[in-house]
């Protein structure tokens, strides 16, 4: 077993060590153009024009400019949202951290965007990495700093641009809908029930921040007004967490019966009135440019339906 190891991390190091060698030797014949970014690790140099990329967490916000990393993260892959833009990525092997490494050394990489700080000095071993910090950024300013990244902040710009018309021109008629009914976002694990305000993804900023929408005051306060990213509460408490209309999640293959067969729920005004907007959990946890796009327009579709209410 011992030589095992011995073995397999000589054939990881000596990959690294390869690709190291095969990528300076590559740059130096191009002359390629470096540059310098800032980054949560500081200052480091990268490709002015990057071609060959991997991300592992941060894919929609490349698709979205029209750039398609070599290899990207099952979680990236696995967003619905992005069905049909993502021929030909590979997804990455994480069966263990050498079959990952070994994966993306195989495709040269000349830029390396993560998530994962504890991944950071492999990956720089390997190309230029920059590590981005999770909810260090707004989803905005997050895109247009990936954006930059790969040389396509003009695109960027359009595409925010882009969306920030479409929520606007449906504001007014949302909040005539709404109107001074609260929205509320309820999640159930396994045996856990989770509310949310609008720091944690599910299409919140669009609800509460950009169209100015109310949640239950609880919620409002701790979770839309405050820094609060999300609680987990009690069966009992769920009537102060929920307001007249709720967006509701369950985690796949998680047995919601003990929230929708309880009497609470089946009491709740939204439920009772049919307002309740169930969303695919795992799609609803990203929150790039993509699925923004996504999420906004099952908002419409749902809160269009209340129109004549």
């Amino acid at each position: 077993m011992r030589k095992r190891m011995k073995v397999t991390l000589f054939c990881t190091t000596a990959l690294l060590m390869g690709a190291v060698s095969i990528n300076g030797t590559a740059a130096e014949d191009q002359n390629a153009e470096m540059r310098t970014v800032e980054t949560d690790k500081g200052e480091v140099e990268i490709p002015a024009n990057p071609q060959v990329i991997v991300s592992d967490y941060y894919l929609g916000e490349l698709l979205a400019v029209d750039v398609k990393p070599v290899i990207a993260s099952p979680y990236s892959l696995s967003n619905p949202f992005l069905e049909g833009l993502t021929d030909g990525i590979q997804e990455l092997n994480t069966v263990s951290a050498e079959t990952s490494l070994e994966m993306i050394v195989a495709e040269e990489p000349d830029l390396i965007i993560t998530i994962t700080e504890a991944d950071y000095e492999k990956y720089s071993e390997i190309a230029p990495t920059v590590y981005i910090e999770d909810g260090k950024r707004s989803d905005e300013e997050l895109f247009r700093y990936i954006a930059d990244l790969v040389g396509k902040g003009d695109e960027a710009e359009s595409y925010i641009g882009d969306f920030q018309g479409r929520v606007e021109e449906a504001k007014d008629e949302i909040r005539g809908i709404v109107g001074d009914q609260t929205v509320s976002i309820v999640e159930v694990w396994p045996q856990q029930i989770y509310t949310m305000g609008s720091h944690f993804a599910r299409g919140a900023s669009i609800l509460y921040d950009m169209w100015g929408l109310k949640a239950p005051e609880k919620v409002q306060k701790e979770m839309v007004d405050g820094d609060t990213q999300y609680e987990v509460v009690s069966l009992e408490a769920l009537p102060e967490y929920t307001g007249d209309f709720i967006l509701y999640g369950v985690l796949a293959d998680t047995d919601s019966s003990f929230v929708e067969d309880s009497q609470i729920w089946n009491n709740l005004e939204a439920v009772k009135n049919g307002k309740i907007l169930s969303y695919e959990q795992i799609a609803f946890m990203h929150r790039d440019p993509i699925t923004l796009n996504g999420q906004l327009d099952i908002f419409l579709d749902f809160f269009r339906s209340f129109k004549e209410q």
